[in-house]
Order: structure tokens, then C-alpha cells, then sequence
């Protein structure tokens, strides 16, 4: 356990403290406390330090004997009761709400690694749904993964939050699309949206959470936890989200004791982005929404904290309004991006789910005319999986 700034003054300061114990006539109890909190600095007289010579005083009291011994009891508890409160942070040290301490950081960094062969999914709500429009993510940890062969699948949902992700009738459970994909790591961006519930629900946001990592291990125990950007401030007359950030805050440090708690990488987003606000161009259209641009900014943000980020186009904030990279293969490679996850968008969110898997499969429509016993739309969405390894490969030739 770490030692607070004002812990390790008062350690220093036992010395002298001790002098003006032995020296001061007064009663122990109150020469010492008078003694060690007099010299300590005002930051660190929080109540946990004048609550030690109050305590060591009533301890000696209760000690049997002569007034010396009294005194040594009391002089051993208050050592005892005021090493205690040194090992343990002032409120003012602790780590913000929304911060990441260097440690955890890095431990975070150090314990997320892909491997060859990885299929990587991404969860969440609008901000991943919207992520595979831009591609800015996928291009970065492909190029700075060129020879493990990765695939990326997108089962962002706008509108999803952990505690509920409302399908159509018949459409495959997340366990089910998992393990169809063979995924091996899952990528989790959630809280923003539940942030606006406040603080007061922040232990239900846990729980729900806890609840959704629990469904997902069951595929595969590499899960990673995303802290969500942050918001900004919107000109009239659109509402000014800036002051969320306070409560998203307490969402964020959640996020990081349950990645703590269950010793999962988490990516700390938020921290990362709030410190550069407010920026120019900013990352939102609206303080929520975020633009192409603040997209290519996220992804950024999220390959520089795992060590992932290349390309000059990628590092020197030279992105066009549209997105665009300026470091030509890099940009290249994002279109290719684009047009295999258009391919996977169409597979695996298909329009008319009703007739595909839904409640209107018995319709005439959803079969062979020629054998009402075929259901020919099944068969034809799954012409689209030669379409997607071919664009894998093309993505794999260019990364080379």
C-alpha cells in the first residue's frame, strides 16, 4: 500500500515530536497531539490525524500502573495508530473520479496483446455502431499488427446499453453470433448513455455490466473494457453536456475498479481525451455525437494508450473533415476497411430480418416457389461470407 505525501511527512517528523514529548510537563496525551499535529502541514491535518493523540490518550488512561507507564502505552499507541494513517491517503491524494494512477495504466497496457489469428469483436452502443463507418480503429491495430492475420467483427447496436440489447423476434443471441464468428477478443465501450441516469445508478450499472462480461467469458476470457470519450460543449440551442462529464466521471472509475477487480485491460479513453478538451476541431457535432473526424481522434487516442499507433497521417492530427488520413497507405487501407464492413453490416444486421429469422418466415415470400419446402433467403445471406474473406484478403495483401 502506497504512503501519502502528508504520511511521509509525519514519519519524518517523529523524531522531533518525540523530543517535545519528553520535554513538554504537560499531560502526554495533549503535549504529543499539540506536538505532532502542530508540526505537521495543514493538508495533512485531516481528521484521521487528530484522531491519533486523542486515542493514544484514552488508551494510556486505561493502562494499570504508575503515571510512566501510562505514558509509554500511550507513546507505543499513538506510534501504532499514527503509522496506520500514514499508509493510507488523505482524500485529496486519492485519484480522481475518471483517473487512471501510472500503475494501472500500464498494467492495463502491458495485459492487453493480440495474438495471431485473433477475431476481434467490438460491443457497445452508438458510438461503436457509428465506428464501423469510420474504420479508424481497425486500420490502426491492423497496421501495427500486419503479420497476425487479424479480423474484425462490429456488433455495435445504436441504442445498446449493458442493460438491455433489444433484437428483432428470432435474431441470434450475442452467445450465439460469438461463437458463430469464433471470436477470441472482446472490446466493451459502455457508459456514456447510462451516465446520464446519474450517480445514484451507478451500482446497477455495475451489476448489469458484470452480468454482460459473465455472458461474454463464456466464449473467450479476453475481454478488454473501453472508458467512453467524453462530452462536450454544445452552442445554443443544443444542450450543453460539458457539465455530464462530472457524473460520466464516477461511470468511468467504475469501469476501471471492475476491470481491477476482475483483471481485465482497460483502455482509459476518457481520461486520455478530457485533459485535451476543449479542442479545435472538436470531437462531437452536438457533444454527443461524434463526428468522422472526432472518430479518427477516439482511434488515436485508443492505439496510442496500447502502444498501437502508426502512420504519420495517424499521429500528426492531419485528418481531413471527411476522415481522411493524409499518409496515403494507411488511408488505402481504412477504405478497404470500409468496404468489408459494409459487406459485414449487410450479413449480419440484414434489412427484412422479419422474413429472414423473424415472425414472418412462413410467409410464401420467404420460400423456393418452385419447392415451398426451401427457404432460399437463408442460402443467399450466406453468399456474403465468400465476399467477406475475400475482402480479408485484400486487406491482409495491403497491410503487407
Amino acid at each position: 500500500m502506497s504512503v501519502g505525501s502528508g504520511g511521509r511527512q509525519t514519519a519524518a517528523l517523529f523524531p522531533a515530536a518525540f523530543g517535545k514529548l519528553f520535554l513538554n510537563a504537560s499531560p502526554f496525551g495533549i503535549s504529543f497531539g499539540i506536538s505532532v499535529c502542530g508540526s505537521l502541514p495543514r493538508a495533512a491535518t485531516s481528521e484521521k490525524w487528530l484522531f491519533c493523540p486523542a486515542a493514544a490518550l484514552t488508551i494510556g488512561r486505561m493502562v494499570p500502573g504508575s503515571r510512566a507507564w501510562r505514558h509509554c502505552a500511550a507513546a507505543l499507541a499513538s506510534v501504532i495508530l499514527l503509522a496506520a494513517a500514514a499508509s493510507q491517503p488523505d482524500a485529496a491524494e486519492r485519484p480522481a473520479a475518471g483517473t487512471t494512477t501510472g500503475a494501472a495504466a500500464s498494467l492495463s497496457h502491458r495485459k492487453f496483446a493480440l495474438q495471431p489469428g485473433d477475431v476481434v469483436a467490438f460491443l457497445g452502443g452508438t458510438d461503436v455502431a457509428a465506428a464501423q463507418q469510420s474504420g479508424h480503429l481497425e486500420t490502426l491495430l491492423l497496421a501495427s499488427h500486419p503479420t497476425l492475420g487479424l479480423r474484425f467483427r462490429n456488433f455495435g447496436w445504436e441504442g445498446d446499453t449493458v442493460y438491455a440489447q433489444p433484437r428483432d423476434i428470432g435474431f441470434p443471441s450475442l452467445e450465439a453470433l460469438l461463437k458463430r464468428e469464433q471470436v477470441t477478443v472482446v472490446i466493451f465501450q459502455f457508459g456514456r448513455t447510462e451516465a446520464l441516469d446519474g450517480r445514484a445508478a451507478v451500482p446497477q450499472f455495475v451489476g448489469a455490466y458484470g452480468k454482460l462480461l459473465d455472458r461474454c467469458a463464456v466464449q473467450t476470457p479476453r475481454l478488454v473494457l473501453v472508458t467512453p470519450p467524453p462530452f462536450e460543449h454544445a452552442a445554443p440551442p443544443l444542450p450543453d453536456l460539458g457539465p455530464r462529464n462530472a457524473e460520466l466521471g464516477a461511470y468511468v472509475e467504475a469501469i476501471q475498479i471492475l476491470g481491477r477487480q476482475r483483471r481485465l485491460p482497460v483502455v482509459d479513453l476518457h481520461g486520455e481525451l478530457l485533459g485535451a478538451l476543449p479542442r479545435q476541431p472538436k470531437l462531437t457535432s452536438d457533444g454527443l455525437q461524434l463526428t468522422t473526424q472526432g472518430q479518427a481522434r477516439v482511434a488515436e487516442a485508443f492505439a496510442r494508450l496500447i502502444g498501437a499507433s502508426r502512420g504519420a497521417g495517424a499521429n500528426d492530427g492531419t485528418t481531413g473533415a471527411n476522415g481522411a488520413w493524409a499518409d496515403a497507405k494507411l488511408e488505402a487501407l481504412r477504405q478497404l476497411v470500409l468496404q468489408k464492413n459494409r459487406l459485414w453490416f449487410d450479413y449480419w444486421r440484414p434489412q427484412n430480418w422479419a422474413f429472414l429469422g423473424g415472425d414472418r418466415t412462413t410467409q410464401p415470400s420467404s420460400h423456393d416457389h418452385r419447392d415451398p419446402k426451401i427457404r432460399w433467403f437463408p442460402s443467399e445471406m450466406e453468399k456474403f461470407r465468400p465476399l467477406l474473406e475475400a475482402k480479408e484478403g485484400a486487406i491482409s495483401a495491403a497491410n503487407r
